[in-house]
């Protein structure tokens, strides 16, 4: 950005790259935000490969597009010198996706609170708006037990034996449909050889709720759950690994009616729906948010990521008719 003249981009102390621009009109303005990182640790090389109106390449929808929409618009607003009344504060953050906790999100509206007006994630599909976070904890379950040979020492207490005692409980849990609240163990480790009775184990479980109070009730379940299985012969670890907000107190606000507007003007369909993005935090601490993208893509997540090339024109003009609609 400052090879454009764009003078001011910085490096927060997150790792989050900052561009304020024209912040200097007015007390309160909005953040308009896109995460850099991705959930592909060992991809090295990306050769995108276009065929037809279809581009494929991982993490090209979630985020580089969003990564890329953005830095348009703050090209297009620096080039025209495009006059804002309250300026924008503009932001390429980290920490989105699995263990990131929000990182980057968390620090720059810790940092700002006092002046935003609004937050806009953008991120995911442009035909779908995120108003109401999903809350979520994560844990880390370790458990040691006796061990032994598994013929001399049988009968020893065996951490495999626990943590499947302890899953199974735990998916007897009855969790509501309204508000939705889920849990899931998504990786499992232990034990050494076949012949051995299992001396460790190790295992980790996200639990998500639309609502603080069930997420809190599901939670508590798993601590009584631990609890109960914490015995001399078998001692459990619980470590949090990851927590992210539910929504507090945003039913209503000026940017749903906005985005509603601009939709109905193009007289497309319009459907809000809960999510965990960047926009749990300012949801969770009383501050306007809403999350949505500029294409739509399929198979987020993987290496065979798409997007259609054909929306994205369709998707920036949304979000710049969001940035001006109340200009």
């Amino acid at each position: 950005m400052n090879s454009w003249g764009a003078d001011g981009a910085y490096i927060d102390e997150a790792g989050n790259v900052i561009y304020p621009y024209h912040l200097e009109k007015s007390d309160t303005f909005p953040l308009y935000n896109a995460h850099i990182d991705t959930v592909f640790n060992n991809v090295t090389t990306i050769e995108p490969k276009i065929d037809g109106h279809t581009l494929y390449a991982p993490s090209c929808g979630d985020n580089s597009s969003s990564v890329a929409g953005l830095l348009f618009l703050i090209r297009m607003l620096h080039t025209l010198k495009v006059d804002l009344p309250t300026g924008i504060l503009f932001a390429f953050n980290v920490g989105e996706e699995g263990l990131g906790n929000l990182k980057g999100s968390r620090y720059l509206v810790n940092t700002w609170k006092e002046h935003l007006s609004e937050v806009i994630a953008v991120d995911g599909s442009c035909n779908q708006f995120v108003n109401l976070a999903v809350g979520s904890r994560r844990y880390t379950i370790s458990i040691t037990a006796e061990g032994g040979h598994s013929w001399e020492k049988f009968g020893n207490s065996n951490a495999i034996a626990a943590a499947s005692s302890i899953i199974c409980q735990l998916y007897m849990q009855q969790v509501p449909t309204t508000p939705k609240t889920t849990y899931n163990v998504g990786t499992i480790c232990g034990g050494s050889t076949v012949n051995s009775i299992a001396e460790q184990v190790e295992f980790t479980i996200d639990l998500r709720s639309e609502s603080k109070d069930e997420l809190e009730r599901i939670d508590g379940h798993l601590t009584t759950i631990l609890q109960k299985a914490d015995t001399e012969k078998i001692q459990i670890k619980q470590t949090l690994i990851g927590e992210r907000p539910c929504s507090q107190g945003i039913t209503q606000a000026e940017i749903y009616d906005r985005i509603a507007a601009i939709r109905e003007n193009n007289q497309q369909p319009m459907k809000f729906h809960a999510a965990s993005t960047d926009a749990n935090i300012p949801l969770s601490m009383g501050i306007p948010a809403i999350s949505f993208g500029i294409c739509e893509g399929t198979r987020a997540h993987s290496i065979y990521e798409s997007i259609d090339l054909d929306t994205l024109e369709g998707g920036m003009n949304q979000l710049a008719a969001f940035l001006f609609f109340h200009m």
